[in-house]
Formats: C-alpha cells, sequence, structure tokens
C-alpha cells in the first residue's frame, strides 16, 4: 500500500493579459523517501508562478492541486503551512529589525502554530541549518547568504513534509551554495520532499533525484540529472551547448 502523493498537479493553467504562463501543466512528486525534484527552465518560464499556484498566493484559471491527497484550490495559503508545506523566495522576507529567532518563531505562530514551545522550535530550526550561534542576531545585519537560512529556518520550524524552494542559491557565493547543499541534502535524508526552481546547475545535481523542464509552459523534459545534462533538448533550450557539466556530480556527502 502507498500513500497519496506528495503533490498532483494536473490541468493547470494560468494566464496575464494575453500571455499563458501554464498550459495544462502536470506535475506528480510522490511521497517518498529521499525524494527531491529540480524544476529548470529559463525566465519567464513559469517556475514561480507554478510555486505561487501551489501555495495559494495567486489563483489558477484552471486545473487541480493536491497535496498529500488534499484538494488545496480554494484554500488560504496558511492552509498549506498547516498541512505541512514549507516555502522559500528567491529574496528572504524577513523582518529586517527582528532577531532570527523572532523570525523563525513567527513563522510558526503565522501557520497556527501555537503549541509547545515556538521559541524552541526556532531553535531548533536554526539549529538544523548551521545558524545555532545566530539566533540573536539581528537579520538585517546578516549576509545575504544568511538571511537565505534564516528563511529556510523559518519554512522548517512548522515541520513541513513538502518543502517548496525558489532559487536557493540565488545571490549565494560558491562556498554559500556547497554549505546550503549539504543542509539540503540532509534534508532529504530526513524524509522532507523537496521541489526546488534553480539555476545553478551544481546546486541541482547535487540535491535533485530528478529533474523537470519547463519550457512554454509544458514540461518538456523529465529524467535524473545525469540524463539531464546528456539530453538535448535540455542542452539547446537551456544549457547552451558549450555548457560543461559540474565535475562532481555525487554532491555533499
Amino acid at each position: 500500500m502507498t500513500g497519496p502523493d506528495a503533490l498532483a498537479v494536473s490541468g493547470l493553467c494560468k494566464s496575464f493579459g494575453g500571455v499563458q504562463v501554464l498550459s495544462d501543466f502536470t506535475l506528480t512528486v510522490p511521497a517518498a523517501p529521499d525524494t527531491s525534484v529540480a524544476v529548470l527552465g529559463q525566465n519567464g518560464a513559469g517556475k514561480t508562478t507554478l510555486l505561487n499556484l501551489i501555495t495559494r498566493l495567486i489563483p489558477a484559471d484552471a486545473g487541480r492541486i493536491t497535496v498529500f491527497g488534499q484538494d488545496v484550490l480554494g484554500q488560504p495559503a496558511r492552509y498549506l503551512a498547516r498541512h505541512g508545506v514549507g516555502r522559500t523566495f528567491q529574496s528572504p522576507r524577513l523582518l529586517l529589525d527582528e532577531t532570527c529567532l523572532g523570525n523563525v518563531a513567527l513563522g510558526a505562530m503565522s501557520a497556527g502554530r501555537r503549541d509547545g514551545d515556538p521559541a524552541g522550535r526556532a531553535a531548533a530550526a536554526l539549529d538544523r541549518v548551521g545558524l545555532a550561534g545566530q539566533a540573536g542576531r539581528i537579520a538585517g545585519t546578516l549576509p545575504f547568504g544568511t538571511r537565505k537560512l534564516v528563511e529556510l529556518a523559518r519554512a522548517l520550524v512548522i515541520g513541513p513534509r513538502l518543502l517548496l524552494l525558489d532559487e536557493p542559491a540565488a545571490g549565494l557565493s560558491a562556498a554559500e551554495e556547497h554549505d546550503l547543499a549539504a543542509v539540503l541534502v540532509a534534508l532529504r535524508a530526513s524524509g522532507i520532499t523537496l521541489l526546488l526552481n534553480e539555476h545553478r546547475m551544481a546546486l541541482v545535481t547535487a540535491v535533485a533525484r530528478r529533474v523537470v523542464m519547463m519550457d512554454g509552459g509544458v514540461i518538456v523534459f523529465d529524467g535524473d540529472p545525469a540524463q539531464a545534462m546528456a539530453s538535448p533538448v535540455v542542452r539547446e533550450r537551456y544549457l547552451g551547448a558549450g555548457f560543461a557539466a559540474p565535475a562532481d556530480e555525487s554532491g555533499p556527502a
């Protein structure tokens, strides 16, 4: 017996004005151990729109979205957080005059998690992303890469089963990207299903077990990272003919 998929999107359509961003889009992400899916696509391919539709930040024109078997269309964004879906953004959305601990604890309370000890859960989430020693720092004083980890901790504090990441490596240095990859691999190994939009191929090959590529509002490739690197469709439409794959595709242990 198997449970419902972590995410099932079918027939999803979204347009802005006369521009069709998603057209009959379908994607299934099983709730299986060690699952992580990276979504590739050029700017404007609809990657962020997809996450915004899943998390109910914008309404869909048509289609169906279920999360762990629950239909989420028509539900408020808070419903997703209460049912095990965490989300980060390309640019961190933090209260810059609040501490790291306060920002993460606020994530628990805004999602309706008022049980137990929000501060204790926030401290544990910060520790999980390697920021145990930064709890008292004011978010506005932190480097951009550290702010992104604080936002990741805020997504983790609700105890997600599905984690949606919008370009988590954007703006990071190579060293910060390597550290982030190690955190994401550990989260994947802990049983959290990951769905990430990402341009940085080193992070994709380190973290993702599966790669899908969007173009024209539909999926044009679906396979593992090695297949993606070798795919003529991915190389022609996304990577470019001169792309050289990362030297080490095994990722951080």
